[in-house]
């Protein structure tokens, strides 16, 4: 914010009403995501698995030690890496991605992010950052399609929230999860209730059975690989799904899961190779649009402890409930907002690749202009060209009018009359 109003030039009292900017009534995160997808579906070269679009929901921990801030807690890193905590202090975040595609460039465009934990209504809720997930899927995705995540979603209440909506669900499950085979079909009815289930499969000893895969090549990450495949349909959390059981050209092995079992093995092993794509639209937001770096306190809350967990609101009053959803609204609206810009930056790469090539004032060593410019290449050539936009921008426009009337502004504004 405060590089804006030094590049405006705005006077120093419009800060205030920058911050005010993200408490304001006038509009919500999620009014704003909305118009965000009905952009999307327009415009956006929107990736297809099988006529449905393919969206990637994933979660991440952006580290805040404000004691003053909704929302914060300690969770458990969840992560593989070696170089993150096992603990760390911050706000739990849940992300929807939609998969865009021109020629060989693929990005994870980002479509809403909101905070999942850290503040509940009282200690006898039962709702968790997976149910919290299926939500932020089903309210915000314009169109029903195909979603991919990780290990901790692939659970009954993310699938059956899911199949309800319309939607179908690619996951990779842990090595030791445990199917059953159909029922067999008897033909004298007896006494009793007929079997749903059949033979119970634990799905890690049918890794170690080489007869039954098929070796295939596929494209996973960029490059073309070998890889042996086996597929089988079976009930598990009383739906029946197709398993892809897995072992890549390194030997490792891997168990994946569709509820759309029509699809082949190859695309499905290929589709859930599209989801690291959102790892790393999760760096571009914190390096280039440094999209979780807001610092909004709240003056009326207590301080609280390094380790603490959640934060219930059964015993606070209406007006303390109300700030704590205004201030996580804040939150959620700085976050928003940069994820939108990092997608217009994702957009123009997609579809206005050589114009960004030609006015690029970066010089490289090496160029690969057939993978397309990154979010970095975007972002600089729109700074250089800032100017020259801004100069041929209508006089008459909204943003010639604020800059016209702001840049003006010498007295700090009144605290009843801080413009939105």
């Amino acid at each position: 914010m405060t590089s804006v109003i030094r590049y405006f030039g705005l006077a120093s009292s419009e800060y205030y009403n920058l911050l005010h900017f993200f408490h304001s009534s006038a509009f919500s995160a999620q009014a704003l995501c909305t118009r965000w997808v009905e952009l999307l579906g327009r415009k956006a070269p929107v990736l297809n698995l099988e006529g449905q679009p393919v969206y990637v929901v994933d979660g991440l921990v952006s580290a805040k030690a404000g004691k003053k801030m909704p929302g914060v807690k300690t969770p458990h890193q969840a992560s593989e890496d070696n170089n993150k905590p096992e603990f760390v202090m911050g706000h739990f975040w849940g992300a929807l991605s939609l998969l865009a595609q021109a020629g060989s460039r693929l990005f994870a465009i980002p479509v809403r992010l909101s905070i999942q934990d850290g503040i509940k209504a009282s200690p006898s809720q039962k709702v968790t950052h997976v149910t919290r997930m299926h939500q932020l899927v089903v309210s915000t995705a314009r169109m029903a399609g195909t979603v991919l995540a990780d290990c901790q979603y692939a659970c009954r209440p993310f699938i059956e929230g899911l199949l309800c909506a319309g939607f179908h669900l690619i996951a990779r499950v842990r090595l030791n999860t445990v199917a059953f085979e159909p029922a067999p079909k008897v033909r004298k009815r007896t006494r009793g209730r007929p079997k749903k289930y059949g033979k119970k499969v634990v799905l890690q000893e049918l890794l170690a059975r080489g007869a039954l895969f098929r070796g295939v090549e596929v494209e996973l990450y960029g490059r073309r690989q070998q890889a042996l495949l086996h597929e089988v349909e079976l009930y598990w959390q009383t739906r029946l799904v197709k398993f892809i059981l897995s072992i890549d050209d390194k030997g490792r092995k891997a168990i994946f899961l569709s509820t759309r079992t029509a699809l082949s093995a190859e695309a499905i092993v290929v589709a859930y190779g599209w989801r690291f794509k959102i790892e790393v639209g999760f760096r571009a937001l914190v390096e280039r649009v440094f999209a979780f770096c807001y610092r909004f306190w709240m003056k009326a809350m207590e301080k609280r402890k390094r380790g603490d967990g959640e934060q219930y609101l059964h015993r606070a009053g209406e007006h303390y409930r109300a700030q704590v959803a205004r201030k996580l609204e804040a939150y959620e609206r700085f976050v928003a907002i940069a994820a939108i810009g990092l997608g217009l930056l994702q957009m123009l790469s997609l579809l206005y690749a050589d114009q960004v090539w030609d006015r690029l004032p970066l010089w490289f060593r090496t160029l690969r202009k057939e993978a397309g410019p990154s979010e970095h290449i975007v972002r600089a050539t729109l700074q250089s060209e800032v100017d020259r936009i801004l100069a041929s921008n209508a006089p008459c426009s909204l943003l010639a009018k604020i800059l016209a009337t702001r840049s003006k502004a010498y007295l700090p504004p009144h605290p009843l009359k801080m413009a939105a």
